[in-house]
């Protein structure tokens, strides 16, 4: 089976919310093992210091700002990126952002723009890239940022956990779209566990909540990320070795992800219900008041 650094060697990579967090990692790591990485981002100063950054030290990027949101703006971005690079080896639709509190008590706006990032974004760049790459008619690689998530369920994290079951299957439906039309794209979904990063931080600023337990459960994750989570270029160090060998499931914790699916098929089995919400609350640390289980 190849390894990374001889699939991804060469070539273009295109990596969405490559400004920070784990789609930075990636764009560090195929830019290190020697594709021009298109750092691509709503925050195109990050981009371009991420991009400038990889340049400096070597390797051959470019920064280009895109919202996955806008259908019209994936659709510039591949166009661009094919005229000037006449094709993409590696598509990883990485961004993403999260959200914390109560089912009804989430904002219509910010749930229509999770959904809008987490799962439109993946849809948009299959239709901009995929026609573009069985034209070209050459081995190419589709990635979804999907996330553990995508395999549980889980009290104040609706809008996220949501958009993560639809990403991986769209993910697999596009993996068997693709065989369907014969063209050679492995599709695959990543699946990752805690990865440094500031997905909560940012959720956190750009969705502020006063429910008292989706704060508390912020703190907990946040602190989880900053203190035991690995550093997001060794964990997409290891997704881009199983990504070259053609896996479907790219994780980063594999034995925890290994656990989880076997959890949820269990449940699944049995007919279980979801779990207990307290249950859960409890293993993070956290202990609701009598207000809270009212």
């Amino acid at each position: 089976m190849p390894t990374a650094i001889e699939r991804f060697g060469s070539g273009t990579a295109v990596v969405t919310g490559a400004g920070s967090g784990i789609g930075e990692g990636l764009a560090r790591n195929l830019a290190a093992l020697g594709m021009t990485v298109v750092v691509a981002d709503i925050d195109i100063d990050r981009a371009r210091s991420v991009a400038d950054d990889l340049t400096s030290a070597g390797g051959s990027a470019v920064a280009h700002w895109v919202d996955v949101a806008d259908a019209a703006s994936v659709d510039l971005m591949a166009a661009s990126v094919f005229d000037r690079y006449g094709g993409v080896e590696l598509l990883i639709n990485n961004a993403g952002v999260e959200n914390a509190g109560l089912l009804w008590e989430v904002d219509v706006e910010r749930w229509n723009k999770v959904m809008a990032i987490n799962v439109n974004g993946a849809f948009h760049a299959a239709r901009s890239f995929v026609p573009r790459m069985i034209e070209r008619g050459t081995p190419a690689v589709i990635v979804n940022m999907a996330s553990i998530a995508g395999l549980t369920s889980s009290a104040l994290q609706a809008p996220y956990i949501v958009s993560k079951h639809a990403v991986l299957a769209l993910t697999e439906c596009l993996h068997q779209d693709v065989a369907l039309a014969g063209a050679p794209i492995q599709v695959s979904a990543i699946l990752p566990g805690h990865v440094r990063s500031n997905i909560f931080t940012a959720a956190r600023r750009d969705a502020p909540t006063s429910n008292m337990l989706a704060n508390q459960m912020w703190d907990v994750l946040q602190q989880a990320n900053d203190t035991i989570a690995p550093d997001p270029v060794h964990a997409t160090a290891h997704m881009l070795e199983a990504v070259a060998r053609g896996d479907f499931w790219i994780m980063t914790d594999d034995e925890l992800c290994r656990s989880t699916v076997e959890s949820r098929a269990t449940q699944i089995r049995a007919l279980s219900p979801p779990p207990n919400p307290f249950d859960v609350l409890k293993q993070l640390g956290i202990t609701p008041g009598d207000r809270e289980r009212q």
